[in-house]
């Protein structure tokens, strides 16, 4: 079960006495080869409770430099760090909540309903006049508090306990909603059907659903949940899907439902752009788009914007006959094509002296994991990628050289 701090430790990490003992905390190791001496140290001047909410800021801190510029001074809990937002994200989110008020100074309000410990809420003060932060979790919202000290952003933020469906919100002008349900158990489950979020993503919309609005929702959530929605846009960051967000009225983009960004790249792709129909056989080179794009359901206007073509209008891969170098692909050299026949592979293995192959599979049911333990390496070799996939009703292995 999850460390969770007292009401006595939350009071103490507050103190200036915690912030010298997590200073000093810092430079212990706390791996699993010293954490009982480490722990052992802390407890010659510390009381166990005490020594416990130390000891987890400080592993938390380490995990949160991840996401936090500022992470050695913020006070985290564990679940709610797991779901905060990388800073990176937060500050481009923001930056459409921005768009409202253009101008400072102009008494736009943003409430941030279910603040956790702040990581949106510091990029929304960013831009905003004045940001609501509402968290039914006391302990949440100390932190929350603790961190926007941190970040020079206290005076900016008006911080209220309570229920994000029922307490009252003062009706500022450009009035907008931020909101990320909690989509964990108490046990830290991770959850996925909408309706058991912490509100429910629907009783977000029927309370709030009239006002310029964004919800961040897991990324592999079902969109059909959520045809409500004026526009559903995907967010990658470094190469992996991070999250989704619903944008509501205003603060969602004309004519423009479905919507994939790239960070820290800021390039995005959206329904209205071209797409193409073409189907063919494989090129020289094989291209996977990035994951926000096949989530978004973007892959034939991707294709079309690079001039590619599908080899499969159920498969959200695509070819081509140059090599093209952008974040929004991964690019292959195929090098060969055959049957998905275990003993054929080999052969090619040990024929080309392949010590190492990234195994894919699309359409297949074959797990990568399993499928490995039936090739026979070499030991000292090349690595290739092994790409296995069904086209119509034929199962077919491609091995191929990663160039971008």
């Amino acid at each position: 079960m999850s460390y969770f701090p007292s009401p006595n430790a939350v009071q103490f990490l507050s103190t200036p006495q915690a912030k010298e003992w997590l200073k000093r905390a810092e430079e212990l190791s706390l791996t699993s080869q010293t954490y009982l001496n480490d722990i052992t140290t802390l407890r010659r001047s510390l009381s166990t409770e005490q020594t416990s909410a130390i000891v987890e800021q400080v592993l938390l801190r380490r995990h949160g430099r991840e996401k936090f510029e500022r992470a050695d001074e913020m006070l985290f809990l564990r679940q709610s760090l797991e779901q905060a937002t990388h800073h990176v994200l937060a500050t481009y989110r923001a930056k459409r909540f921005a768009k409202l008020c253009p101008t400072p100074s102009n008494g736009m309000g943003i409430a941030d309903l279910g603040c956790g410990i702040g990581g949106d809420m510091l990029a929304l003060a960013q831009v905003a006049d004045t940001v609501i932060a509402v968290d039914n979790n006391h302990t949440c919202l100390t932190f929350a508090k603790h961190n926007a000290n941190v970040y020079h952003l206290a005076n900016k933020i008006d911080f209220v306990h309570g229920d994000i469906l029922t307490v009252p919100i003062v009706p500022l002008e450009a009035m907008a909603i931020f909101s990320d349900p909690s989509r964990r158990t108490e046990t830290g489950r991770r959850v996925i059907n909408p309706s058991d979020y912490q509100p429910s993503l629907h009783a977000i919309i029927n309370r709030y659903g009239h006002l310029p609005m964004g919800i961040k929702v897991a990324p592999s959530l079902d969109f059909k949940h959520v045809e409500c929605a004026s526009e559903i846009e995907v967010i990658s960051l470094h190469g992996e899907v991070k999250e989704s967000v619903l944008w509501f009225n205003d603060l969602a983009t004309p004519n423009i439902r479905h919507r994939a960004t790239l960070l820290p790249h800021n390039i995005t792709i959206t329904n209205d752009f071209p797409l193409t129909d073409d189907v063919a056989n494989f090129g020289d080179y094989l291209y996977e788009p990035d994951g926000a794009v096949i989530r978004a359901g973007l892959v034939r206007q991707l294709a079309k914007l690079f001039d590619l073509w599908l080899i499969d209008e159920h498969i959200a891969y695509l070819s081509g006959d140059l090599l093209i170098q952008s974040a929004w692909l991964k690019g292959y050299h195929i090098e060969a094509i055959m049957p998905l026949n275990t003993k054929k592979i080999n052969r090619h293995v040990k024929e080309h002296n392949i010590s190492y192959l990234n195994i894919k599979q699309r359409g297949t049911g074959i797990s990568p994991q399993t499928y490995a333990k039936k090739l026979k390496l070499t030991k000292k070799g090349i690595e290739r990628s092994l790409v296995l996939m069904r086209l119509q009703e034929k199962h077919v292995a491609l091995i191929c050289e990663r160039v971008c």
